[in-house]
């Protein structure tokens, strides 16, 4: 009999031992991922910022706003609109002129954005086919050459 219960003892601390070191094994997978998702995010901001300081346009925001429309919800106490401003300031050596806008992945074309003076401000107003706030948005401006601008309100 107490054979028997020291095998069965032993049995659950071997089972014990073994789902500790399934766990620590797991979670030592999951923080590897999470340092490798980490990584490529810092690798993808650090290497726009490259650019833009190789290409000597380092434009950054000032401020957002957006018209209020009577058509939109109301968001933070306030109207939401479809006429988006966005003021940026280029702090490089080089104008910056965008010939693509992307609002939240989607393309505002028409060209005509106008441009971003080095060492100056520009706004831009776009009109936009949904209703948004000021904060919130991430826009992607990309030029003739390529140079890319990412930005997040």
């Amino acid at each position: 009999m107490k054979l028997h219960r020291r095998r069965a003892v032993s049995e659950l601390l071997a089972t014990i031992m073994m789902m500790g070191v399934t766990l620590s094994a797991g979670g030592y997978v999951a923080a590897a991922a999470l340092n490798q998702f980490n990584l490529a995010q810092n690798s993808e901001s650090l290497a726009v910022a490259v650019q833009e300081a190789a290409a000597g346009k380092l434009v950054s925001l000032i401020y957002t706003s957006v018209t209020p429309s009577q058509a939109c919800p109301i968001y933070g106490g306030f109207h939401e609109g479809m006429v988006f401003t966005l003021a940026l300031y280029d702090y490089g050596t080089t104008s910056y002129s965008p010939a693509e806008v992307f609002v939240n992945g989607t393309l505002y074309s028409g060209g005509g954005y106008g441009v971003v003076p080095s060492d100056s401000e520009a706004t831009f107003t776009l009109t936009l086919s949904s209703c948004v706030h000021p904060s919130g948005q991430t826009i992607f401006l990309v030029d003739s050459y390529g140079d890319e601008v990412q930005i997040a309100t």
